[in-house]
């Protein structure tokens, strides 16, 4: 791979680094996401931005910014990445989602653990709203508002489900354990794993976690560098049967033969619990909505990734069923 000088001293290959930002009908937000990466203290050698849809706003919105702007036609997100991902040949790829912002020293600190050996990291980040509610530690609308909230405020979220170094894999196969935003990965590395799955419309970030933790450990910096906005139109504020549906085939993935590696992990039984607790919610979403092939998907799927029959009756049942049955499970031990 190409290297250039670098001229901060010392005559070492100067390790290049890319942002890709996919974008899908969001001109207001993609734009902020793309001033945040340019602010950075140590720049990006390359940012693309990859419009999902040859019509996108953001095409002309972005137009004049010192950004490569690669339009595909309309395939999601893992798409949008995918694509990205393939433009660029820098030794390292960054992703930022394109309602999120980036701390100015997002790209130093990267850089500086980069020359430690790590190969794939994320950060802490911080989680905003134009009016913050339960989940989120302050209110803002720009970078510049969470840069001066966040000098003051307290961090309420636990972050510590992010420490999964020396353990990746098998914490990974529990549940997703990834601040996608902040995500930092060798290029090689990330193709080796086959980037993103296409064709998924949420989990596709989990399943490129999961398969990036078949080569390498995942580090996570402690320093909160990034900010995560919550945001009404995000796909992970939807309950659709879809997104239940991927959740339960990317899992399902994870169990299926590989040409990578398999790491040490606990047997499948012992992610019984968080399965479950992912069928449920699949199965509640296909309710909702009457879709009964989804539904009935759902539980072909649940075979495969929760063997004990109990499992999947239990998921079934409403939540007032499971309430009741835990009363009447407290009374007889009490």
């Amino acid at each position: 791979m190409t290297r250039v000088p670098d001229d901060r001293g010392a005559g070492r290959p100067r390790v290049t680094f890319a942002l890709v930002i996919p974008t899908h009908r969001r001109p207001d937000l993609v734009t902020q996401a793309v001033d945040s990466a340019l602010r950075q203290t140590r720049p990006f050698d390359r940012v693309v931005v990859v419009p999902d849809g040859l019509d996108d706003p953001a095409i002309a919105v972005l137009r004049g910014r010192p950004v490569e702007v690669a339009p595909i036609e309309k395939a999601g997100v893992a798409a949008a990445r995918n694509a990205g991902l393939s433009r660029v040949e820098t030794d390292w790829v960054c992703f930022l989602d394109d309602d999120d912002l980036l701390d100015p020293g997002y790209l130093d600190r990267v850089e500086a653990e980069a020359a430690t050996g790590t190969l794939a990291m994320n950060t802490a980040y911080w989680s905003f709203a134009a009016v913050a509610g339960p989940g989120d530690e302050f209110s803002a609308r720009t970078l510049d508002e969470c840069l001066a909230a966040a000098r003051t405020a307290e961090p309420r979220k636990d972050l510590s489900y992010l420490q999964i170094e020396g353990r990746s894999f098998d914490l990974l196969l529990e549940r997703m354990r990834g601040s996608m935003s902040t995500t930092a990965v060798r290029r090689d590395v990330i193709v080796e794993a086959g980037g993103f799955p296409h064709g998924f419309v949420t989990a596709q970030d989990w399943v490129m976690y999961v398969n990036v933790a078949r080569l390498t450990e995942w580090r996570s910096l402690p320093e909160r560098l990034a900010y995560f906005r919550d945001d009404a139109r995000s796909i992970t504020r939807t309950g659709s049967p879809l997104k239940g549906l991927t959740a339960l085939r990317a899992i399902r993935s994870f169990w299926q033969p590989s040409t990578l590696p398999t790491p040490p992990h606990r047997p499948l039984e012992a992610y019984s619990p968080y399965y479950r607790h992912v069928l449920e919610w699949a199965l509640r979403a296909c309710w909702r909505a009457r879709d009964l092939r989804a539904y009935r998907e759902a539980l072909t799927i649940a075979r495969d990734i929760l063997p004990r029959r109990r499992d999947r009756v239990v998921a079934m049942l409403p939540r007032s069923a499971r309430r009741i049955g835990r009363r009447i499970g407290g009374r007889r031990r009490g």
